[in-house]
């Protein structure tokens, strides 16, 4: 099995993790993890738009729509609300589109990412930067902001903005 590391630790990166079939470890640099989640939406959490289609989907993004067709093609808005439903999560539509957990707490989205996260065995290291990524042939060898240094098959960069 391929040994990976996500680099952030948001919403993205979790997604990414408790996704991906390999054994994964997730590297956040601050204290904490999914702090954006927590503030998105007033703390409710905007998850998703309920917008299915994807060629008007990519009409609500002014840069790149060519470029996200084909994704919003293979997973969109209803694949984001099918996978959180099948953990339990309802979503519910306010009228401008925007769709939120029922419980209006970004924390039940938290919970949810954490608890797919600990169930995979994910490794999750707050505190942790990396200071360097050297190529190792065809592996990825980080320097972590620690001194540790640690070998990896895939590095997955989900570092927001």
């Amino acid at each position: 099995m391929k040994k990976i590391v996500v680099i952030g630790g948001g919403a993205a990166g979790f997604f990414a993790a408790v996704n991906c079939p390999h054994s994964v470890t997730l590297l956040e640099k601050t204290a904490k993890f999914l702090q954006k989640v927590k503030i998105s939406g007033g703390g409710r959490c905007n998850v998703t738009h309920a917008c299915f289609d994807p060629k008007i989907l990519i009409q609500h993004y002014p840069r790149g729509k060519k470029e996200l067709l084909g994704p919003f093609c293979r997973f969109q808005p209803k694949d984001t609300i099918a996978w959180f439903e099948a953990r339990g999560v309802a979503h519910k539509k306010e009228e401008d589109g925007r769709m939120f957990p029922v419980t209006d707490s970004s924390e039940t989205i938290i919970d949810c990412l954490v608890q797919e996260a600990q169930k995979k065995g994910e490794q999750l290291k707050n505190y942790t930067a990396v200071d360097k990524i050297e190529k190792q042939d065809s592996r990825f060898l980080l320097t972590l902001n620690d001194g540790t240094r640690e070998l990896f098959d895939a590095i997955l960069l989900a570092t927001g903005s």
